[in-house]
């Protein structure tokens, strides 16, 4: 009796799982997608070339693969990752309890609502409709100097400093951006 509802409570969480993974995919435009490990250290690799300081923004932190990674590899840095889907903000945060990491803060909200100005560097794998809104937020928030970094997709009408063609599957792209808000354009990397 115990173990029938022990299984029924499994079965039913992970049908709920599905359905809540399903319905953020389709209000957000894309599901929750891991950063490849190929595409994981090539980023971390650039960030790290970079000497980063200060405030990394990961938006549409997802499973949460990379916003742990970049918590251990920067640990003088404060990480803030935004997930707005809820199964796997909950998967962050269950793993955030084995994976001790007092520089990162997992927060379960739609990073359109936030305000971006504090960040230095922002962090980004999100489809190119999102990239096409988020543009203009980055443009109107962002302070001058602050780093972005987009995996795969690259924002529509800034032009990257640097574009590293990572040696994976699919030739994944990582777009590096200085921005300059005087020109609403970026600016170049010394």
């Amino acid at each position: 009796m115990i173990l029938n509802v022990f299984s029924a409570l499994i079965v039913s969480a992970v049908v709920c799982s599905g359905i809540l993974i399903v319905f953020y995919s389709l209000y957000n435009g894309i599901s929750p997608m891991p950063t490849s490990p190929k595409v994981k250290r090539q980023l971390l690799h650039v960030l790290s070339q970079n000497e980063i300081q200060g405030t990394i923004y990961e938006l549409g932190s997802g499973w949460g693969t990379l916003a742990f990674e970049l918590a251990r590899r920067f640990p003088e840095c404060r990480i803030i990752a935004y997930e707005n889907s809820w199964v796997p903000y909950i998967y962050s945060k269950i793993y955030g309890l084995a994976v001790k990491t007092e520089n990162l803060r997992i927060k379960q909200e739609n990073f359109f609502n936030i305000l971006l100005s504090r960040a230095d560097v922002v962090v980004c794998y999100l489809s190119p409709n999102i990239m096409t809104h988020l543009q203009p937020k980055l443009e109107s928030e962002l302070q001058k100097g602050t780093l972005v970094v987009t995996n795969t997709f690259a924002l529509p009408s800034w032009v990257p400093q640097q574009t590293i063609e990572v040696e994976d599957l699919y030739r994944t792209k990582i777009h590096i951006y200085l921005f300059n808000p005087e020109y609403k354009r970026t600016i170049t990397l010394k």
